[in-house]
């Protein structure tokens, strides 16, 4: 068994308030904002086949589908097409790629996944992830922002002013910001972990069933809490109201109001530590693998795979010697099917996230 792995590239004009969206079953998925107009697309396929010409059927078979508008680039993987089968599967050759996007800082974002992880950066338009058992790693972003994972974490660092939706029934939520416009997020046993300053005008909501939210506020804020066993505990100065069932802690000038449902879960007002305050100058690092692609002639096709006439290959190699799968390539068809499932409809999340779980132990 070896493996082949190729890169390959292209350059789409979408303009400065442009759409992508981008839909896989697994694989890593990287975007960032950038200056300009253009989206560059880079795509590294990771092939392992019995030789290298099975390598290169199954590339052909399982390159990325792209749709490209006036103002829009949509990029599907095929095994999401597929009626039957375990996913990506071509041959008896494994199809694994990770999707790389440099976009214009202001593009709406839509992106999709069953088992990969997704990061992103830089971005200020309104954007929407989502991933059932993968990760979401969110860096220096603004504008709406609506993140979705089944037991994957949730992590938004060093953003900058955000309006924010996070739901997760097992990953922890984390959540830091310059400022936050409004907050609505919810667990079933993951805990919450919110900084920032709030906007007075913004609605927040924190919700878990028997996860801990942790709450940092860098302006004043009215912290309610109901509970049928949690409580409040607090870090900073605070004058508490209520009693068992409704408690209220007020923070400073207590402006905005954060409030947080929980059935056993706790809250705790935590104090501010050095460097939790984002900068308004903050640089956004940048996540692996998201080294800008070069810039081409704009292709005429509305509607294509990265066909050869249609694309930059940035390298290749073959490996004829390796043989062990590498961590993207960690999913089992028993964890595919199950996913493939859930995106059909026939099982609902959480009956698909019990089932990943009995896969994996």
């Amino acid at each position: 068994m070896g493996t082949l792995e190729r890169t390959e590239t292209l350059t789409h004009r979408i303009g400065s308030n442009g759409r992508v969206s981008v839909k896989t079953i697994t694989g890593n998925l990287r975007i960032r904002g950038v200056d300009g107009d253009d989206a560059r697309l880079s795509v590294t396929y990771r092939i392992r086949a019995t030789d290298q010409f099975s390598a290169e059927r199954a590339l052909e078979t399982g390159r990325v589908l792209v749709d490209r508008g006036p103002s829009s680039l949509e990029v599907e993987t095929p095994e999401r097409r597929l009626a039957t089968g375990l996913a990506w599967l071509f041959g008896g050759a494994r199809v694994g790629a990770t999707i790389s996007l440099d976009v214009p800082w202001g593009t709406r974002v839509h992106y999709e996944t069953m088992s990969g992880s997704i990061e992103a950066a830089t971005l200020v338009g309104d954007q929407k992830y989502r991933t059932v058992s993968g990760e979401l790693t969110l860096w220096s972003l603004g504008g709406l922002v609506d993140a979705g994972s089944v037991s994957g974490s949730i992590t938004l660092d060093r953003g900058g002013d955000v309006r924010l939706r996070a739901n997760s029934v097992s990953g922890r939520i984390r959540a830091r910001a310059r400022r936050f416009h409004g907050l609505t997020v919810s667990t079933t046993s993951g805990g919450i972990a919110v900084v920032g300053e709030f906007d007075p005008s913004g609605d927040y909501r924190a919700e878990s069933i028997s996860g801990t939210v942790d709450l940092t506020p860098l302006s004043g804020v009215t912290a309610e809490l109901r509970a049928i066993t949690g409580s409040i505990v607090s870090q900073v100065d605070n004058r508490v109201e209520g009693s068992r069932g409704y408690w209220r802690s007020i923070v400073g000038d207590g402006r905005s109001t954060f409030k947080v449902n929980t059935t056993s879960g706790n809250l705790r007002i935590l104090a501010a530590l050095p460097g939790d305050t984002v900068g308004a100058d903050a640089p956004a690092p940048t996540p692996a693998g998201t080294d800008a692609a070069p810039s081409r002639t704009e292709p005429t096709d509305a509607d294509a795979v990265l066909a050869d006439t249609d694309r930059q290959v940035a390298g290749e190699t073959w490996n004829p010697d390796e043989g062990s799968a590498t961590p993207d390539e960690a999913a089992t068809d028993e964890e595919l099917a199950v996913l493939q499932a859930l995106e059909r409809g026939e099982i609902d999340v959480d009956e698909a996230a019990e089932r990943l779980d009995r896969a994996r132990h």
